[in-house]
């Protein structure tokens, strides 16, 4: 809670409210819906006293991609993601059938390390149909029909929140604020992948 800075690293298929949950976090509109380039966009913005930086990643999973593009676009995300991440979010259309979200997992423990399982949160996105059925989102998960929804969140430890795009307010993003800090104290700070702590560990061996 004492950390000045929340860092958030968002991923997700494409189509799945990824940069528009972006822009609803920094509160207007930075990071390009649908965009064709493969760039990771990068946005701050102030949540209360907390100073909050937004990583858009794009699709890594994307079949037009390249051998070539995909190891540069993994350079510019360990780049990015160096001075530690606060959360990673899984973005998930709620009222959408699955596709790769357990691959992008896999890719994700691949990349990070093992470690990175504590700090992935999944980020339902959903517009106000769910809030027109008068049905909580615990409610809507428990649904046999959505086995997969389940087990997705089993796989990241029963850590999710519900975001609404559509609806303007403080309080959605406030709460996420409120469960990545409580996750971080869980898990004693910021992630820092594995290559960044062994090159820490190395600069301060002296002799």
């Amino acid at each position: 809670p004492d950390d000045p800075e929340i860092r958030i690293l968002l991923m997700g298929r494409k189509g799945s409210g990824k940069s528009s949950s972006g822009n609803t976090m920094v509160g207007e509109r930075k990071f390009t819906v649908q965009k064709q380039k493969n760039n990771h966009e990068a946005e701050d913005d102030q949540i209360g006293k907390k100073q909050v930086a937004v990583i858009d990643c794009p699709d890594l999973l994307d079949p037009d991609l390249n051998e070539e593009q995909l190891e540069e676009m993994k350079e510019q995300l360990v780049s990015r993601c160096s001075s530690g991440l606060s959360a990673i979010l899984l973005t998930v259309p709620l009222e959408k059938p699955l596709q790769n979200e357990e691959e992008i997992l896999d890719y994700m423990k691949c990349l990070f390390g093992p470690e990175v399982q504590k700090y992935i949160m999944i980020l339902f996105i959903c517009g106000d149909e769910l809030e027109e059925l008068d049905q909580t989102i615990h409610e809507y998960l428990k649904h046999k029909d959505h086995e997969d929804l389940q087990r997705l969140v089993t796989e990241c430890g029963g850590k999710f929140h519900r975001f609404n795009n559509k609806r303007k307010s403080d309080d959605q993003i406030q709460e996420l604020q409120q469960k990545i800090e409580g996750m971080m104290m869980k898990s004693g700070g910021k992630f820092m992948m594995e290559q960044m702590k062994r090159k820490s560990s190395k600069d301060t061996r002296v002799i």
